[in-house]
């Protein structure tokens, strides 16, 4: 093989190379300061949303359950692409553990091409039982801020008062308490209405159209939503895929009722 011919295969080998490498997750990857969203299962049919940070090292973070919707407090680090847990108790006691890791590509193809921290996969087990239930998880949002005070980006100084909002209008939906979900809403507010956007102007008015506006498919994604831990920029917070945008004060400022 000549000089040239072998100098230009190393340059294809160089360029190769690189892509067969898979890119671990790190902490540092987590980016500190941002809090990032994980929607996903345990056992392969208990809903949960969990929430993880990095700092100094080290990953902390809550989860809870989507029948219970109450923050389980958990921690622990990422080595190697290994993301290790420990679920603690209200006195720090260990109750359980998650031992997963970060594929680079999708088991469930929710994401496509190559990834990094997108998708965790692994297990779960109650601390001291052989059992393991399979764990997986795919990354719902990122934002900036902490885990005491996650909606700080949305002007919000009490993140209590915009979850106890968010549940009472995720409630009220369920129920069809149409008072509740008026009650909840700042006004005026655009709506869409029989394909065009409007502009309702106080709760008697929502009222009045009611079952124009939260139509049989809009209750539906506002039950299949989670009214905790959501994402949240400068402009609100989002119930969902944006069905509802709270303000700080934890009512809707915006609703898409597509």
């Amino acid at each position: 093989m000549s000089k040239t011919r072998f100098y230009l295969f190393g340059i294809i080998a160089f360029a190769i190379m690189p892509s067969l490498v898979k890119a671990a997750c790190t902490e540092k990857d987590l980016q500190p300061g941002w809090l990032w969203n994980y929607d996903g299962t345990i056992g392969d049919k208990y809903r949960v949303r969990l929430t993880l940070t990095a700092s100094q090292g080290e990953v902390s973070g809550v989860y809870f359950y989507a029948t219970q919707l109450k923050d389980i407090r958990i921690g622990g680090r990422i080595a190697d692409g290994h993301l290790e847990l420990n679920e603690f108790d209200p006195e720090g006691g260990i109750t359980a553990r998650f031992e997963g890791e970060f594929p680079d590509h999708d088991p469930h193809g929710g994401f496509k091409g190559a990834l990094r921290c997108e998708v965790i996969t692994g297990s779960w087990h109650k601390e001291g039982a052989a059992e393991k239930l399979p764990l997986y998880l795919s990354q719902e949002s990122g934002t900036s801020g902490t885990l005491a005070h996650r909606y700080a980006v949305a002007g919000a100084q009490d993140d209590d008062l915009v979850h106890r909002g968010a549940l009472r209008y995720w409630q009220a939906i369920a129920k069809g308490d149409k008072v509740t979900v008026a009650s909840l809403i700042r006004y005026p507010i655009e709506v869409h209405i029989s394909g065009r956007r409007r502009t309702v102007g106080n709760a008697q008015e929502l009222i009045s159209q009611y079952d124009s506006i939260f139509s049989p498919a809009y209750r539906k994604a506002v039950a299949d939503s989670m009214p905790r831990n959501m994402f949240a920029r400068d402009q609100g917070i989002m119930l969902g895929r944006g069905e509802a945008w709270f303000g700080s004060d934890g009512r809707v400022i915006a609703l898409n009722n597509y």
